[in-house]
């Protein structure tokens, strides 16, 4: 059995005095005890935005409103700056709504994320948001349409936590879909925060959010039949890569917690 929450809990406290803002966080098993430290805090979404907005589109295609083999030519007027690779690409080129998807989500890329939201529309998108769950998850605005204003886009570490443990859980895709969006998000290539220090074996399916002062990554471990859902979120950071490497090190500890590994551990 575990220890009283107050006390898991102090692995997420203590984690916090260590990092230069304001953190907060979730983590658990799908079914279970669930620590948490500032779980209702809300934070500018960043890039986590694009979580939901995945599994709005296959939603969308498992009902048969869309296709993700429908076509979409890139448009000059269709590029925004900031992560990704389809800005520096030539127009007219064809890219499905699965191609956007994992452009989206592997390389974080912003025109291929604006591109999803105009052809699943916003409006549909924040209702299916609601639907999930997510209390305080708002899509306000595309990204990089006016990137010096205020963020517009915002969520909280246990409206990420419930949007994984849904999504896992299989109560909001069918299995097919559930598995494409879970292998998606494990394709993920910015790993410097919560898969940096896990063993090899262990397969995660997250997504990170980076904009100024602000370092997010949420996600799923998946080893073998185990599963952990870890929700990281920062604002106000004075030290970004330093917090890179504190999240990596505190998924590593949650890692051996909840697992009841010893540290460093037989990995």
């Amino acid at each position: 059995m575990m220890t009283h929450i107050e006390n898991d809990s102090k692995i997420l406290h203590q984690a916090a005095l260590k990092i230069s803002g304001i953190f907060g966080a979730a983590a658990g098993k799908p079914e279970g005890k669930i620590l948490k430290h500032r779980p209702q805090e809300i934070f500018p979404a960043a890039s986590l935005i694009k979580i939901p907005i995945l599994i709005a589109l296959l939603e969308e295609a498992q009902k048969g409103n869309l296709r993700i083999s429908e076509v979409i030519f890139l448009k000059k007027t269709d590029k925004v700056g900031g992560s990704g690779i389809l800005f520096e690409l030539h127009e007219r080129i064809p890219l499905t709504l699965l191609d956007l998807a994992a452009l989206m989500i592997v390389i974080s890329d912003n025109t291929a994320t604006n591109l999803l939201i105009e052809r699943i529309g916003m409006t549909v998108i924040q209702k299916k948001i609601l639907k999930y769950g997510l209390k305080n998850t708002i899509l306000g605005r595309k990204l990089m349409v006016a990137p010096d204003d205020p963020p517009a886009n915002f969520t909280t570490p246990m409206d990420m936590f419930v949007l994984f443990q849904k999504l896992v859980s299989g109560k909001l895709l069918s299995k097919k879909y559930t598995v494409l969006a879970l292998n998606i998000l494990s394709r993920q290539q910015y790993n410097e925060k919560i898969p940096l220090l896990l063993p090899k074996k262990v397969k995660v399916a997250h997504k990170t959010g980076e904009i100024s002062g602000v370092r997010h990554d949420c996600g799923i471990m998946l080893d073998g039949r185990r599963k952990l859902i870890v929700c990281f979120l920062t604002k106000n950071l004075k030290d970004e890569l330093g917090t890179d490497r504190l999240l990596a090190e505190l998924s590593l500890e949650l890692y051996q917690f909840f697992f009841k590994l010893p540290y460093p551990g037989n990995l």
